[in-house]
This record gives structure tokens, C-alpha cells and sequence, in this order.
């Protein structure tokens, strides 16, 4: 496709396992075995530090009940100003793998009744739920599911048609996973096809899309997922992981 050709100006990474399903299924087979032995929760990718700064702009822009304050916006974050202090909030964690920044959200008031996983890993998944049930934390919804092979129904909320999504989507290393496959749909490359799904998800207006990368610059990020084929409004809000991780926002 022609806007494929466009982004192609973003040198793509090369293949690698860690690009495949077999490597996550067999590194979620082994948390899971390590998790029913000895307790051991699994790895938390990019580290705590980052992990704690993911939640901290999270609780910013997009308050749990128990955030004792909502900030002041001015300029073009009055685009998400909407989303604050909302209790029912919906967040999707894309690719959740051991579901430790879910855990996180729920321990720190987000309801989970509002919190979806998904992760095409059925081990991912069943280890979640384990680890779920192991600190007490009921009614998550997670699925096994293919984000780019199967549709997930998004959360059904009164009012216009148009609010029918999630508030927020993260992606916490899935998208670096997903560029280095070598596997296709419809002859495209996975990393070109993955921005038109996931953002088909979001909230229309004023949806989030918190992106985590050790990959990839704010500036190619932000030329990966804004393009003629992705047509709403969004608010895209590259997160990088570097030595010391910094939070970037860009309005598109």
C-alpha cells in the first residue's frame, strides 16, 4: 500500500524471536511454572522505575476515584481535561503479559470492572489470572486474544455511539514485539497493520494511546500510528523507555 511506502521511511527492525508467538508462549510457560512453585510474579519489563512513572502520568490525565486531586490543563491538553475524574474510566492493556501494570492500576483505586487485559499468549493469560487471585484482585477481564487477528468488543457505556471504547489503551514493549515479526496480513508487514487496529479502538474524541518503547523515538512513533488511513482526531502520548525514561507528549 502506498502509505505502507510512506512509513517505510522509518527504517523497520529486523526479524528476531522475540518477534514471535513460540517465544512469549515458552517465556510465559516458564513464569507460570516458576509462579505456581515459588510465588515468583515474573518480569516486569522496563523496570519498576518505569513502571512507576507510567502509573504516576496515568494518575495524572486520568484519576482513580482515590486521586485526591484533578489538574489544571490549559492549551491543548484540554483535549483529555474531559477524561479526569471520571470513576468509570475504561483502560485496555494491550499485550498485558503477567498483568503486573494492571495489578498496579487496581491497587492504586482504578475499579476492575473497568480494566480489560488481553494478550495472544494463553499462558500470559492464565498466569494473570493466578497472580490476580493470589493478591485478591476479582473481576479483571482477560482474554486470550490476537489484537490483530480478532476484534475484542469494546465496553458498552450510556450516551452516543460515537463514546463506545476505552479511555485509555497502553502498550507497554507490544508494539516492539509486533516490528520485530516477520509474519504478514493481506501481504503487510504486522507493524503497518497494528496502528489502524489499535487506534480503531479508542474513544472518538478524546481517547488515549500511552505508548511504551525501547525501540523507537517519539518522532518515529508518532509517524508510525498518525496517518491518512487512521482519519479521528487522538491524542497519542509516546512514553520512552531510554537509561532515564521520559515522558513525551505530542497532540495529533
Amino acid at each position: 500500500m502506498a502509505d505502507d511506502a510512506k512509513q517505510v521511511e522509518v527504517e523497520s527492525l529486523p526479524p528476531s524471536r522475540l518477534g514471535t508467538q513460540a517465544f512469549w508462549d515458552d517465556n510465559y510457560g516458564r513464569e507460570l511454572e516458576n509462579f505456581c512453585e515459588g510465588g515468583d510474579e515474573g518480569e516486569v519489563w522496563f523496570g519498576e522505575a518505569s513502571s512507576d512513572e507510567i502509573l504516576d502520568w496515568i494518575a495524572r490525565y486520568l484519576p482513580s476515584p482515590l486521586t485526591p486531586t484533578s489538574p489544571s490543563f490549559s492549551g491543548p491538553e484540554d483535549a483529555i481535561g474531559q477524561l479526569t475524574g471520571r470513576k468509570d474510566s475504561q483502560i485496555l492493556d494491550v499485550g498485558c503479559g503477567n498483568g503486573q501494570l494492571l495489578f498496579l492500576l487496581a491497587q492504586g483505586g482504578y475499579s476492575v470492572d473497568c480494566l480489560t487485559g488481553i494478550d495472544y499468549s494463553s499462558s500470559s493469560i492464565e498466569l494473570s489470572a493466578k497472580v490476580a487471585r493470589a493478591k485478591g484482585i476479582d473481576g479483571l477481564r482477560l482474554e486470550v486474544r490476537d489484537i490483530l487477528r480478532e476484534p475484542i468488543e469494546p465496553p458498552q457505556r450510556s450516551g452516543p455511539p460515537d463514546l463506545k471504547g476505552w479511555d485509555l489503551i497502553t502498550d507497554k514493549g507490544t508494539f516492539d514485539a509486533i516490528c520485530l515479526s516477520e509474519d504478514t496480513i493481506d501481504g503487510r508487514k504486522l507493524e503497518f497493520v497494528y496502528p489502524e487496529k489499535i487506534l480503531d479502538l479508542l474513544v472518538k474524541p478524546g481517547g488515549i494511546f500511552l505508548i511504551t518503547s525501547c525501540n523507537w523515538t517519539e518522532e518515529e512513533l508518532i509517524q508510525k500510528f498518525v496517518s491518512p488511513n487512521i482519519g479521528q482526531p487522538l491524542l497519542i502520548l509516546p512514553f520512552l523507555h531510554r537509561h532515564s525514561p521520559k515522558l513525551n507528549v505530542e497532540l495529533c
